[in-house]
């Protein structure tokens, strides 16, 4: 398929994003590698393999892909689902400013369950995101009635192998603020607890207006206030959810999102509505 540039639609760490027109009429977004050295390839490499082999409905669908890139200067693209709703840290932002914090029930079950049921397939087979944040989760529509996470790069099969791989390439880490302590200073056991501790901020957030305190190169470990300590509505069967879920310790985690749906399931069944 041959494609149109209509617009630039944002900009990632190593790629661009460009709102495009395929000549099958439809609106597509088509992500191209800005700079072309050995480590981004690599991950840009990485993240086509992995959206190829996921289909989720809370997962952006790739379309098509060309690893050698077109002339004149064949850059390495791939184009998607086009996603006009904007991302949750658009709306986080939005909403902020009005002083807002999201319900709990439509946080649940528009964000929460859908990406934890996305991660359920993806931890299954082995891969893991690594960078979860609200700017890499978009709607759908201007309904944001939908939620897709984007943006794989990071993301991997991790193994001792491929960790030491990513450590020499300076890949470990996330975002700060939202990856979980072991991806920065450690290359044991990283698995899916550090999504869930990443997904636990986001929601941490969302209930209260505020992240929990970083932890710093020392590991010490902050004071984390509960959730309903800045919204008392908040039940405290939420905040023990939520604080298990950013535990800086991930032994002390849920150990997986199996074990973590059906207490997040109760909450949205629950009468208490915050």
């Amino acid at each position: 398929m041959k494609y149109k540039i209509i617009e630039k639609a944002g900009s990632g760490g190593f790629g661009n994003v460009y709102k495009v027109e395929g000549n099958d009429g439809n609106i597509y977004a088509m992500k191209l590698l800005k700079d072309l050295n050995a480590v981004n390839k690599q991950r840009f490499d990485r993240e086509i393999k992995i959206l190829a082999q996921l289909d989720h409905p809370n997962i952006v669908k790739i379309v098509e892909w060309n690893l050698g890139g077109d002339p004149p200067d064949f850059s390495p693209w791939y184009t998607m689902e086009y996603l006009r709703g904007g991302s949750l840290r658009q709306h986080m932002d939005e909403k902020f400013r009005e002083n807002y914090v999201f319900q709990r029930n439509w946080t649940i079950k528009t964000v929460i369950l859908p990406i934890l049921h996305a991660f359920g397939q993806a931890h299954h087979a082995g891969i893991y995101h690594r960078d979860l944040k609200p700017d890499n989760i978009l709607y759908t529509d201007d309904h944001r009635a939908q939620i897709k996470i984007t943006d794989w790069g990071l993301g991997r099969d991790i193994d001792r192998k491929s960790l030491a791989l990513t450590a020499a390439t300076g890949e470990v880490g996330g975002t700060p603020g939202y990856c979980a302590p072991e991806q920065w200073f450690s290359l044991d056991n990283i698995d899916g607890r550090a999504d869930i501790f990443s997904l636990g901020v986001i929601f941490y957030e969302m209930m209260t207006g505020k992240r929990p305190p970083s932890y710093n190169n020392d590991m010490k470990r902050p004071v984390i206030e509960p959730p309903s300590r800045f919204h008392p509505t908040i039940s405290k069967d939420l905040d023990a959810i939520i604080l298990r879920m950013v535990d800086l310790d991930p032994e002390k985690r849920y150990t997986s999102v199996l074990e973590l749906i059906p207490d997040i399931e109760l909450l949205e069944d629950a009468r208490y509505y915050y």
